[in-house]
């Protein structure tokens, strides 16, 4: 089936449209990975992506894996795997930071938990993207997955806001999908969040504060890319 709809519909890199495959040798040369990891906080760089110590607080992320910049052909990859429904693009996402997470000095035993979408907005995409990604990676790094988190308020897009706005817009719009059950489960546990694209930090950031309410002992950021 699969080599019957490739003769169909053949892949063609997202960046230059050239025959082959979804990334070919010369866009994938433009991908511009993160060379040294930074804090997530602050961005600046960070030994093994740790939040400084100065940047650290009690409900906050404790690192960030990130790939690479949210710029040329990853920028156009993640659009199209978000809004226009190109699935098979996500198996080139999943690959950059399997490639490159060996930069990370992250807790082995966490458990992969990806950021919610609003149930209204999953419906009329028909899937979570983050929610893919965080499933296949953590199949690939054989860890394990909990859906456990819910968006419980419907925001506006986080594009063209600024740092203070993307804060405001995303306060308290994530819970725990069943806070008793979910908590006993968290707790003591080393969490990473799982998502596309990471900018501010605002979203991520409202995530681990509600997961370490319910327990978590560690919370940690992971992105294909860094905006």
């Amino acid at each position: 089936m699969t080599s019957l709809l490739n003769l169909i519909f053949p892949e063609r890199c997202i960046d230059c449209h050239k025959l082959g495959s979804y990334l070919c040798k010369s866009c994938f040369e433009k991908v511009e990975f993160i060379e040294k990891p930074v804090c997530p906080v602050c961005q600046r760089q960070a030994i093994g992506g740790k939040t400084h110590p100065g940047c650290s607080g009690k409900y906050k992320l404790d690192g960030l894996i990130v790939a690479c910049r949210y710029r040329g052909p990853i920028r156009v990859a993640i659009q199209k795997v978000k809004y226009k429904w190109v699935w098979d693009i996500e198996k080139i996402l999943v690959d950059l930071v399997a490639g490159q997470i060996w930069k990370f000095d992250f807790p082995q035993d966490s458990i992969l938990v990806p950021v919610p979408l609003h149930i209204k907005r999953k419906r009329w995409r028909g899937f979570n993207q983050s929610e893919i990604l965080a499933k296949t990676l953590a199949k690939n790094f054989k860890v394990g997955f909990a859906d456990i988190m819910i968006r419980i308020i419907e925001t506006k897009t986080q594009v063209g806001l600024t740092r203070d706005e993307r804060k405001k817009n995303i306060k308290d719009a994530f819970s725990i999908r069943h806070p008793e059950l979910d908590s006993r489960s968290l707790r003591g546990q080393n969490i990473i969040i799982v998502d596309d694209v990471y900018t501010s930090g605002a979203t991520m950031g409202e995530c681990a504060k509600v997961l370490k309410k319910a327990g978590a002992k560690s919370v940690w950021g992971m992105a294909v890319a860094l905006g």
